[in-house]
């Protein structure tokens, strides 16, 4: 490569190179950032001519029009996302030696002006929630008591395994994650058994004793059975989330996205005093614990209204 090779031709080769050092869904975003948004715009163009100036362009181009539907732009967190992938591959250029390296303290992002509010599930939702998984407990219910007690992502719960469950040391080890892996330049999409999202999420998580009686009603003497489907064969988690949402119905209850399960662990954790956030955060696979309280730090309405009222003690 020189600096008049066209960028198409780097994101490629820094694609190749990066496979083995990355999970397969990591790389597979990477490609259809790749191909959906940078090779389209930056794809003949050549490495050495591309400046702090045409990044800023496009971050507005993709901020005003970005979408691939036409109606309209991206939203700050997927222009962040889609800029990862564009300085990754050019600082590849740059490690090898081929153009001089960007300021990227340059580049600037649009205001991002939408609230971030993390959605849970009420104490009363959730009590109702609990009540039918006990009135219709089988494998596939406990699934959902499991990550509400413990902050299991989905694919991490379809990829867990007996061998993960110790009933002795009352503990659940996080060691994979279950995924469907969609091929952009393929075209396919196919089922990835591999490592969780990142290497904070490889974790150990005490589960609670009232869980452990459940957990023990399911549990087979067979490292190799997946806990969902009693079988050597896991479910992935898009079916897993259709039968979550057949049960949301079944039980009355307002239809939620699953990932909410994790939010509402997390939530009624913080409103535990002696549930220090270091470990929570530990327990949820964060990176560390800014980002736990940048998630979760702002409390619910209830909470803040329990802290209120402390002040009453002054008056």
């Amino acid at each position: 490569m020189t600096e008049n090779t066209h960028f198409k031709t780097l994101v490629n080769e820094w694609l190749i190179a990066k496979k083995t050092m990355i999970t397969a869904s990591t790389h597979a975003n990477f490609v259809l950032i790749a191909e959906n948004h940078l090779i389209p715009y930056f794809g003949k163009q050549k490495i050495g001519s591309i400046t702090e100036s045409d990044i800023q362009k496009f971050i507005i181009y993709l901020y005003n029009e970005g979408r691939l539907d036409k109606k309209g732009g991206l939203t700050v967190k997927s222009i962040r996302d889609v800029i990862l992938v564009l300085k990754l591959s050019l600082e590849y250029a740059y490690k090898e030696k081929i153009i001089p390296l960007l300021n990227w303290d340059l580049i600037e992002y649009p205001k991002d002006d939408k609230a971030h509010r993390v959605i849970s599930l009420s104490k009363e939702d959730e009590q109702t929630l609990i009540q039918c998984i006990y009135l219709n407990l089988s494998r596939k219910s406990a699934g959902i008591l499991v990550c509400l007690m413990t902050g299991l992502r989905i694919g991490e719960l379809c990829g867990l395994k007996m061998s993960d469950i110790s009933l002795a040391d009352k503990t659940i080890s996080v060691n994979r994650t279950v995924q469907r892996i969609y091929d952009k330049r393929k075209n396919t999409t196919h089922i990835n058994i591999g490592l969780p999202k990142t290497k904070s999420s490889v974790r150990v998580i005490p589960y609670p004793s009232l869980l452990g009686k459940i957990l023990e009603k399911f549990y087979i003497n067979d490292p190799d059975i997946y806990f969902l489907t009693g079988r050597k064969k896991p479910t992935e988690p898009r079916t897993y989330r259709q039968y979550f949402e057949r049960f949301l119905k079944r039980c009355g209850l307002p239809k939620i996205k699953f990932h909410e399960l994790r939010h509402t662990f997390a939530v009624r954790a913080i409103e535990f005093p002696d549930f220090d956030i270091k470990s929570l955060s530990e327990i949820l696979g964060h990176k560390n614990v800014s980002f736990t309280l940048n998630v979760y730090g702002s409390a619910n309405i209830r909470q803040k209204t329990k802290c209120m009222n402390m002040l009453n003690d002054l008056l």
